[in-house]
């Protein structure tokens, strides 16, 4: 603004001086009389913007900043961008707006990945401008996909080499879990391969509508595992009334989180004593009541 504020100025001054100026000499013949028709349009100007395809350097975080890490993708990174959206608001984002932006970013995920980003040990996260960068005009949010060490433990985030675009490697593929269990809960769920002993396997996640409460209640927390049900049974190669009487494990994102407007649930079929095999598609054969 400063340098156009100054070029205003001297413009100013010059045509000031030629008015005053009467007795000197007239303009050349080869001038048009108009001072500024030649100059060039100041282009619009734009801040920065994430792009898709950028590997980031540090840790998912819910504010973006320019400085944030950007890396070679065949380096150590965190977190990579699957997609660059635009809010349709001049309101700074709430939950709702980021729940809105979560279901979007589900979306593009999976066509940048080549499959549902919840197949795997991944998790995705959306960040949103500072509020300095918002007010001066960014409406984008950025959508990154990162790796985790395990599913039981929230932003559990290690970093990685290699792009996932289009070839999520089958070692992050969802499989096989060992769940520890102290007293009525879930004190861990252990990955392992399925050729392993094991008593549960993950199933797929699901998002829950924007106005699902965090539950809290036996209501609340039924209504969750009736969403899992239906991805038990599709899973397991039944409908989801018969999947209901198989054991399950509703995982959900911590309260902060969800009150934030990621409404992940992470859905896994559940048994008593432990199997070296895969249940997917066994229509519920050989899993021990």
């Amino acid at each position: 603004m400063r340098g156009r504020l100054k070029a205003g100025v001297l413009l100013a001054a010059l045509l000031t001086n030629l008015a005053l100026t009467g007795c000197s000499p007239g303009l050349p013949s080869e001038a048009d009389g108009d001072l500024v028709d030649d100059w060039k349009p100041m282009a619009a100007l734009t801040g920065w913007e994430p792009k898709v395809g950028e590997c980031m350097g540090g840790a998912p975080v819910a504010v973006a900043m320019r400085s944030a890490p950007i890396v070679d993708c065949a380096q150590l990174h965190h977190g990579e961008v699957v997609h660059v959206g635009k809010f349709k608001t001049d309101k700074y984002p709430g939950p709702t707006d980021k729940a809105a932006a979560l279901v979007e970013c589900d979306a593009k995920a999976k066509a940048y990945l080549g499959r549902a980003w919840g197949d795997a040990r991944l998790e995705l996260r959306v960040a949103t401008p500072r509020t300095d960068t918002w007010e001066s005009g960014a409406r984008w949010f950025r959508c990154e996909v990162s790796e985790i060490r395990t599913y039981d433990r929230d932003n559990s985030f290690t970093t990685r080499t290699g792009s996932l675009k289009g070839a999520v490697p089958a070692a992050l593929l969802s499989g096989c879990v060992v769940v520890h269990e102290q007293g009525d809960d879930i004190a861990q769920m252990e990955d392992v391969p399925c050729n392993k002993p094991h008593n549960a396997e993950y199933v797929g996640v699901f998002r829950a509508s924007a106005t699902t409460p965090y539950p809290t209640s036996e209501r609340q927390w039924n209504a969750i595992h009736s969403q899992c049900q239906v991805l038990k049974g599709k899973f397991l190669g039944v409908s989801a009334g018969q999947a209901e009487y198989f054991g399950g494990i509703a995982s959900a994102r911590s309260k902060s989180d969800w009150d934030d407007g990621d409404h992940i649930v992470r859905c896994a079929v559940s048994w008593t004593k432990k199997i070296t095999k895969s249940v997917r598609g066994s229509k519920g054969k050989g899993i021990p009541n």
